[in-house]
């Protein structure tokens, strides 16, 4: 059977990491894109992608670049993995609008988007959801890993993400 497998990935905390970004600006570790992501949180990601096969999703704010933008970005970095989507922009009026107040997951607007893509994209077997932020709903939990925003994605994240990415139901 074909497992298609998804990491949402944000990059300003995952791997865009505070340690590193100190680092970057003394030695001046710039592209066109601004400062180079982790090169710890990048090796990290990249070990997740060998073990599990898995496409990455941006949930991050820079999903504003645009697709292709984050696409050629990838491969200017020669960063990890396939970048096959960006999670839909979900904080319009019309949601609002529509919002169920009494209903918590209504400020849960990350997971949001996360579920509109995963509803307009079929085919999903296995996701995980690598963010600093626990903005997920209540039904994603045991696809959020955490990620410490001062070191980004770590030893013991990978181990969490292949065994979320990996495992058999």
């Amino acid at each position: 059977m074909n497992k298609r497998k998804i990491i949402f990935l944000d990059l300003d905390g995952v791997l865009n990491t505070a340690r590193w970004h100190e680092q970057a600006k003394v030695d001046e570790l710039k592209d066109d894109y601004g400062y180079t992501f982790d090169p710890t949180a990048v090796s990290n990601l990249a070990d997740i992608i060998e073990k599990t096969g898995a496409d990455i999703v941006i949930s991050s704010s820079w999903k504003f670049m645009g697709l292709s933008k984050m696409q050629k970005m990838w491969k200017d970095r020669r960063l990890p993995g396939k970048v096959v989507g960006l999670t839909p922009n979900s904080v319009s009026d019309e949601f609002l609008l529509h919002a169920d107040l009494d209903n918590m997951d209504f400020m849960a607007i990350r997971g949001q988007e996360i579920k509109e893509w995963l509803m307009q994209n079929s085919g999903v077997t296995h996701y995980a959801i690598l963010d600093d932020m626990n903005d997920i709903l209540q039904e994603q939990e045991s696809h959020f890993i955490w990620i410490d925003p001062v070191v980004g994605i770590t030893t013991e994240n990978v181990v969490q993400t292949v065994m979320t990415l990996n495992c058999v139901n």
